[in-house]
């Protein structure tokens, strides 16, 4: 309410400059007025507006993964992620949101400098407590909200006008607005003004003001705020600095709550991001039924919290979430140190989401891999925050993180999070060195994350290693999967034949109680795949027969999927265009779900390939320049062990029968596609590949 004039001040700007940072004290609406800013210019930028939220990340070097997962970009091999972003944004004209930047200035400067000099389209808005130095940066200094004066009398107000358009648009009308909620009819005095003044315009303090009226009079609480401020500052609140004035208004709110909904608040600044109740009743309540606060408790004090503005709540259609803002996690933040606890309820914080990374683990290879996707990425803050606890200075938590860190292996791989899951694997890993089930574990999934990023040396020396540890330890799951990903190297590396009898070795090791659901699935993949390699297609189709059944069992959708892209490749090889055009278009439904970018990116140059053999040329090459678009899109390349071949033999024909002009005039027709619209191209016509087997 109230930025009218900055919100064009911002457009404006935008029009002359490619970076502007909006500064200002905390509570003052840095955040919201870049949104406003944002939904404003969004028809403006075709290629994507997109709003980064960096509170919660507290890792420097994970800055780039941040930013890649919110324009869903993955890590291409041997690329760091801010040259990938670079590529990707180059040829758009896009908006980038950089929010809560202050704690990460220098690496947000570097960043932003990097991919403004690499997309001359690229504009960047980013809200900070500190200017940012970024060349060409111009800087908005976000101000309180003004306070104006209310009429006196309500005959001086238009006929039929209410408190709100009364009151303007500055920062009375915001009390007003928020007061309207909880006592209808409320109309603005002079009374409000003082309040508004007395906290400086600064709107998080206003709102926090407002709700008190749920057991306040106006009069009551501008006493009670002026003697808040002759308390702490001295009785000269005129002459305080503003982030005073919050911090007091803030504390005023504090002192106001009951003891109990100020020890939720206090524990409640544990979580980075939103959460749930099942999360606010984990962490916060006290074990037992003793004094404290009671597991029973707690949902009818987050609401009141929720009443007072302490705790937004969320209706995100994937059911409630809750949050608090930066300013005010903070205040409980202290609020906890002071009381000592805040060991004790971050390792309860970490201890729920050790409890939901195992559950993931265990049931990933099942039917709710949609709804685990959906979940673990909306967790990802808290998962971060308990990973960062777990690797820091106590070394009783080192082998607690290795042991998340591991249990988060197919977030890692089958959901877009390859070189996030490498940094905290390898960081576990290299403080933890006592062998055992966790540390096993952890070789074979850095390995296999390894080798997604193309080191193989280091991916076959991680695979050796837990091999060794496993079969010493006789943990069965962890040497069928260390075995695995020695294969995988050495597919990457052309031994065929060499790998072939150890993804069969690795599906018996599976098969006698390691892994008998995603690890024996894979193991037939990989079968599957090397058998089709070596020609011997029937013994390949017998493997995928098996791995369909298995994924089928199980409800899983993301190794099936996998092995309908080889089963595309292998009816290519024999000529059944129809059929393998029905497990190309099968494999891609389900890899877009998933938001599995390799298996898209394979899954239409598969698609490519069925065109080019069913005579539809033009599809053939527009379908290779979606594949192209994908990859970009994701920052991905495709390679081994992915399927191959039918991409290059798709151009190769494609070619031949359009000639160069028209074969490059459909190609660059499907890269310049938005990228819904080209996977739903590649999705048109055809039947499913259910029941074909």
């Amino acid at each position: 309410m109230g930025r009218q004039a900055e919100v064009a001040q911002v457009v404006r700007t935008l029009d002359r400059a490619r970076s502007v940072t909006l500064t200002g004290v905390g509570g003052v609406g840095k955040t919201r007025l870049a949104l406003r800013v944002a939904r404003v210019l969004q028809p403006s930028f075709p290629d994507g507006v997109w709003f980064v939220e960096l509170s919660s990340l507290r890792e420097p070097e994970l800055l780039g993964n941040a930013v890649c997962s919110v324009l869903r970009v993955a890590q291409r091999v041997g690329r760091t992620q801010i040259e990938v972003l670079a590529e990707f944004l180059e040829p758009r004209r896009a908006l980038l949101v950089l929010d809560t930047c202050e704690h990460l200035a220098d690496e947000c400067a570097a960043l932003a400098d990097t991919l403004l000099e690499a997309a001359p389209g690229l504009r960047v808005v980013a809200t900070s407590r500190r200017v940012l130095g970024i060349d060409g940066e111009w800087c908005i200094q976000v101000e309180p909200l003004p306070v104006e004066e209310p009429a006196k009398e309500p005959a001086e107000r238009p006929s039929g006008a209410t408190g709100k358009a009364a009151a303007g648009g500055g920062a009375v009308a915001l009390f007003v607005d928020r007061a309207g909620t909880l006592v209808p009819g409320f109309a603005a005095t002079p009374e409000v003004a003082v309040i508004c003044r007395r906290l400086d315009g600064i709107p998080l303090a206003i709102e926090l003001a407002a709700v008190r009226l749920r057991t306040l009079s106006v009069e009551q609480i501008m006493r009670r705020i002026d003697d808040r401020f002759g308390l702490l500052l001295g009785g000269d609140p005129a002459g305080q600095p503003r982030h005073r004035t919050l911090r007091t208004a803030i504390g005023w709110s504090h002192e106001l709550c009951e003891p109990l909904e100020r020890l939720l608040w206090a524990r409640l600044a544990v979580f980075a991001g939103d959460f749930d109740l099942e999360a606010a009743r984990a962490v916060c309540a006290d074990p037992g039924s003793g004094a404290g606060l009671r597991r029973d408790q707690v949902e009818s004090l987050l609401y009141a919290l929720v009443d007072k503005s302490i705790v937004r709540r969320d209706d995100t259609g994937e059911g409630v979430r809750f949050h608090m803002l930066d300013t005010l996690r903070d205040y409980g933040a202290e609020w906890l140190r002071e009381l000592g606890q805040e060991e004790r309820t971050r390792r309860r914080h970490r201890d729920h989401y050790l409890d939901l990374a195992r559950r993931f683990d265990a049931e990933w290879f099942g039917a709710d891999q949609v709804a685990w996707y959906v979940r673990m990425r909306r967790e990802l803050p808290n998962l971060r925050s308990a990973l960062e606890f777990c690797l820091g200075d106590a070394q009783a938590e080192h082998p607690v993180g290795l042991d998340l860190a591991g249990r988060l292996t197919y977030f890692w791989i089958g959901c877009g999070f390859v070189a996030e899951g490498r940094h905290y694997l390898g960081r576990a890993l290299a403080l933890c060195h006592a062998p055992g089930a966790s540390r096993s574990r952890a070789l074979w999934a850095c390995a296999w994350l390894a080798d997604f990023q193309g080191d193989l040396e280091e991916a076959n020396d991680l695979a050796t290693e837990c091999m060794f540890q496993a079969f010493s330890g006789g943990h069965r799951a962890a040497a069928g999967w260390g075995t695995i990903c020695c294969a995988n190297t050495g597919l990457h590396w052309g031994y065929l034949n060499e790998v072939l009898p150890m993804y069969e070795r690795a599906r018996r090791a599976h098969e006698q109680g390691g892994d008998p659901g995603a690890g024996v699935a894979y193991a037939l993949l990989g079968e599957a795949y090397v058998l089709r390699r070596l020609g011997r297609h029937e013994q390949a189709l017998a493997c995928l027969r098996r791995q369909r059944r298995l994924c089928d069992a199980y409800g899983d959708i993301w190794l099936r999927s996998s092995g309908d892209l080889v089963r595309t490749l292998i009816e290519i090889d024999r000529g059944d265009m129809r059929t393998a055009d029905r497990y190309a278009r099968a494999s891609l439904r389900a890899k877009r779900v998933l938001h599995d970018s390799f298996g898209m990116a394979a899954a239409v140059k598969g698609l490519a390939g069925t065109a080019a053999g069913l005579g539809d040329m033009e599809r053939a090459a527009r379908l290779l320049g979606i594949g192209d678009l994908v990859e970009r899109s994701f920052g991905v390349r495709l390679g081994l062990p992915h399927p191959n071949g039918a991409g290059e033999q798709a151009e190769a024909r494609a070619r031949k029968a359009l000639g160069e002009r028209r074969f490059r005039d459909a190609v660059t027709r499907g890269r310049e596609l938005e990228l819904e619209s080209a996977l739903s191209y590649a999705l048109t016509g055809g039947e499913d590949a259910e029941g074909a087997a």
